[in-house]
């Protein structure tokens, strides 16, 4: 089997780092996006609960009051 040149090796080497780490930083930007969005999401909820929360208590208390004097 006939053996490559050096700088063949070489440059098969770079270009096979560079794939990979092209190919595997995609895939870690992909797998943060995506825990971001879904942690983004989660607070969203919480907060859109809560405010709905805070407005029915509002309006409890207004009733409330409105119906004590």
């Amino acid at each position: 089997m006939p053996r490559y040149p050096w700088y063949t090796q070489v440059t098969d080497a770079v270009h096979r780092l560079t794939v990979l780490t092209l190919i595997g930083g995609s895939a870690w930007m992909m797998g943060s996006l995506g825990f971001t969005m879904y942690q983004n999401g989660k607070r969203y909820e919480q907060r859109v609960t809560q405010q709905q929360q805070n407005a029915n208590e509002e309006q409890e208390l207004e009733g409330a009051a409105s119906s004590a004097e």
